[in-house]
C-alpha cells in the first residue's frame, strides 16, 4: 500500500506527524489527515507519495488562502470547514477544500522518476465525489445502517468550474449539498489551470487543480437522515 507522508500545518510552524492511531474512524467515514493526498492521487492518476498539509479551523483567510501546492515534492493543502449553508457551525466537517497539482505539472516536474504512474489528464472533482459517495454508502451498509436514503435519490450536480483563485476561495461557505424535491444533489467547485497554456494568472497558479467538496461526515449524516440539506441557496 502506498505510503503517504503527512504534514500538519499550524499557524506558527510546519511539523510532521503520524495519523493518530486512536482516531475512532478514518476514510471513508471521516475526513482524515490524508484526505487531500488521496484526492490528489485520484485526480492525477498517480501512485506517488504525497505530503498533505492540514490547516486548522479558522485559518482559511490567513494561511490556507496563501498556500500553494507543489509538484516536487508532491505537496497538497487541506482545509475542512464546519459551517453549514445557513451559516450555522456544525460539530463535524461539512466541506473539504483541497489544493493540488495537475497530472501534467506532476509529470513535467518528476521526469527523472521511474516506475510511477501519472495519468495523461486530470479527473474531475465530481468524479472523486462519485467514488467517495460509493465508498461512504457501502461503509454505512456494512455497518448495518437502516433507513438509508435511497441511493437512486442521490445525484451529482454539474461541476462548478471557475477561472481564477478568488472565485474559488469565495464564498468560504460553499453549499455542497442541496435538496431538489426528493433528490439529494452534491456539488463541487473546481479551479483547473493547465501548466503549458497561456493564461493571465500568476505563474504560481499554473498547473494547479483545486477542489471544494462535501466532507464524508456530512455526507454520511445526510444519507442516514441525521441532517437535512436545504434547497439551493445561491
Amino acid at each position: 500500500m502506498i505510503s503517504i507522508r503527512i504534514l500538519v500545518f499550524t499557524q506558527i510552524v510546519l511539523a510532521t506527524v503520524w495519523i493518530q492511531a486512536a482516531r475512532a474512524a478514518d476514510y471513508p467515514l471521516a475526513t482524515d489527515d490524508a484526505f487531500c493526498a488521496r484526492v490528489q492521487q485520484f485526480i492525477a492518476g498517480t501512485d506517488m507519495p504525497v505530503d498533505n498539509v492540514v490547516y486548522q479551523e479558522d485559518s482559511y483567510w490567513t494561511t490556507f488562502k496563501k498556500s500553494k501546492p507543489q509538484a516536487q515534492p508532491l505537496t497538497t493543502h487541506q482545509y475542512a470547514g464546519y459551517s453549514l449553508a445557513n451559516g450555522e457551525r456544525a460539530d463535524y466537517p461539512v466541506t473539504v477544500a483541497c489544493k493540488m497539482k495537475t497530472a501534467e505539472r506532476i509529470r513535467t516536474a518528476n521526469t527523472g522518476m521511474r516506475n510511477v504512474a501519472i495519468a495523461d489528464e486530470d479527473s474531475e472533482c465530481q468524479k472523486w465525489q462519485a467514488v467517495m459517495l460509493d465508498d461512504v454508502y457501502s461503509a454505512l451498509k456494512e455497518q448495518g445502517g437502516e433507513a438509508l436514503l435511497d441511493r437512486d435519490n442521490i445525484e451529482l450536480a454539474d461541476e462548478n468550474n471557475v477561472l481564477v483563485g478568488p472565485l474559488w476561495l469565495r464564498p468560504e461557505v460553499y453549499q455542497v449539498a442541496y435538496r431538489d424535491g426528493d433528490t439529494l444533489k452534491l456539488r463541487s467547485k473546481a479551479l483547473h489551470v493547465e501548466y503549458r497554456r497561456f493564461m493571465p494568472v500568476p505563474r504560481s497558479f499554473m498547473g494547479t487543480h483545486y477542489c471544494t467538496m462535501i466532507a464524508p461526515e456530512y455526507l454520511a449524516k445526510l444519507i442516514q437522515g441525521e441532517a437535512e440539506a436545504p434547497p439551493l441557496q445561491d
